[in-house]
């Protein structure tokens, strides 16, 4: 019995050298058929890669990192469901598995990419790709592209904050990264803050002076600021690159059109129209231009076939009808914003509000007074709170001598809103002038004329005021200041003054 055992004994050594020998064995397959996977993975050959990472599997004692491979794989061949189930088998064997995570992550953004008309699906799948970049970024804080990964998720479930904070991070782990301060910069140009953008968008130009987006994009942020000078600058450079480029042609001709500089911006302008004779962009800048330098027949001649190539475009509508009230054509104007609240249907309620307000007034200045306040009210429908169109419909009630005692609580609810505004007081006083009470017309033409004593319209409410209170030089006085600061209709001033000096 004890030479039995004593053989058991020595027996245990040499058990325990073979199984690690085959131990080291398994390990050596399994490490075979990994090496051999990534060599076919790396020549394309995807379905043979597949076979030797299941191979290595049985073969491994923890597999974690061959299954986060074989998910890699999978995603590359577009097998999702296979993907998910490998990655998720890595992170049973190990939950801190950063290339699983990265790897589930990818999956659910091309997912949210797949399903993106369904809004609902595509949101699910993006909360659950930055989970697990989240999970990333808290194993592997300065993994730069999750937190790039991140910031653009963030986007697509409009959390713009949280975006900035994982761009920001991607600038902070690498200074140099241009991709991550030109999105940076951009996200924060369409927040609105416009210094920090431009400090960004300057930084991606001081990496590479040639990234087409980053000059553009900082150009815009000039624009926003009325830096137009850098913004012309700008589009310069980048059209150096781009040469053939119209965006960039167009813009750089605005530039130059709001800088006055004429001969250049249609210089640039005519190199887009060589290109594309009808862009709508370059002939609405150019027919501007054209206005502004006195070539109102041209001007007209290009809006007209603006419209004609496209009859619902709203830019080109409401610029040509800024130009026809420009140049005293009322009656042309009212077809141009009639047409623009038929076609700008879906317009918020602000814009309903102006082109409603542009036709009080320019059937007002055609003395149509009933179209006129039919479309003033129905301003003041659309925001009881406008100052401006209350003084409007008050001032036109009380000029016309109808409704006075309306257009008195019109102008009074104006100043409430504004009580500082020397033209609602003189609207008020002329207003009580007409209802012949005028005590509390001079009080309000009085303070009108401290507000702003070189206006000529309240210089000659003054003058007929003093005229009906029988201070006929006081009258004459604020008349002849009238004349002074260019009131519209002299002869009939100057015809006032002489009456009222006749003895």
């Amino acid at each position: 019995m004890a030479k039995k055992v004593s053989l058991f004994f020595l027996l245990i050594p040499i058990l325990s050298f073979v199984a690690s020998s085959q131990e080291k064995a398994s390990k050596t397959d399994s490490y075979y058929h990994i090496l051999k996977g990534a060599l076919l993975r790396a020549e394309g050959q995807l379905e043979k890669a597949e076979s030797e990472y299941l191979k290595a599997i049985p073969k491994s004692d923890n597999p974690t990192d061959i299954y986060s491979t074989l998910a890699e794989l999978y995603l590359e061949m577009w097998k999702w469901e296979k993907c998910e189930t490998a990655a998720l088998k890595a992170l049973a064997f190990y939950s801190a598995n950063v290339q699983a995570h990265e790897v589930l992550g990818k999956l659910y953004l091309t997912r949210a990419f797949s399903v993106r008309t369904d809004r609902e699906s595509a949101q699910d799948y993006n909360q659950k790709a930055k989970e697990e970049f989240l999970k990333v970024t808290a194993l592997e804080p300065e993994n730069e592209e999750a937190h790039f990964s991140l910031a653009r998720i963030c986007l697509a479930l409009s959390q713009f904050e949280e975006a900035e904070k994982h761009y920001l991070r991607c600038t902070e782990i690498n200074p140099f990264s241009e991709a991550g301060f030109l999105d940076l910069g951009e996200l924060q140009l369409e927040r609105g803050k416009l210094e920090e953008a431009q400090k960004n968008l300057s930084k991606v130009l001081s990496i590479n002076s040639k990234n087409y987006k980053g000059n553009i994009l900082l150009a815009k942020t000039y624009e926003l600021k009325n830096h137009w000078e850098q913004a012309a600058s700008l589009y310069e450079r980048a059209s150096e690159s781009f040469p053939e480029n119209l965006y960039i042609l167009n813009r750089l001709g605005f530039s130059f059109h709001i800088l006055k500089k004429y001969e250049q911006a249609l210089s640039v302008l005519e190199e887009v129209l060589q290109v594309e004779p009808d862009n709508s962009q370059a002939l609405l800048t150019k027919a501007k231009i054209l206005h502004e330098t006195n070539a109102d027949e041209e001007a007209e001649r290009t809006y007209r076939r603006l419209i004609e190539n496209d009859k619902d475009d709203l830019e080109t509508l409401l610029s040509f009808a800024f130009f026809l009230e420009d140049k005293k054509d009322f009656k042309g104007a009212v077809p141009v914003y009639e047409a623009l609240l038929t076609k700008d249907a879906d317009a918020p309620s602000e814009r309903v509000f102006f082109y409603n307000f542009r036709l009080g007034i320019l059937h007002e200045r055609q003395k149509k007074y009933i179209q006129a306040e039919k479309y003033l009210r129905k301003t003041i429908e659309l925001n009881s709170k406008s100052a401006e169109a209350l003084n409007y419909l008050g001032y036109m009630l009380a000029e016309n001598d109808k409704k006075i005692e309306e257009a008195v609580e019109l102008v009074k609810k104006a100043l409430a809103l504004d009580p500082e505004n020397g033209a609602y007081l003189d609207s008020l006083g002329w207003a009580y002038f007409k209802l012949k009470d005028y005590e509390q017309a001079e009080f309000y033409l009085q303070k009108a004329f401290q507000k702003l004593a070189d206006d000529p319209v309240i210089n000659d409410h003054l003058g007929d005021l003093y005229f009906q209170m029988k201070q006929r030089e006081k009258a004459v006085r604020y008349w002849k200041k009238a004349l002074e600061t260019n009131i519209e209709d002299k002869a009939r001033v100057e015809q006032k003054i002489e009456r009222a000096t006749k003895k």
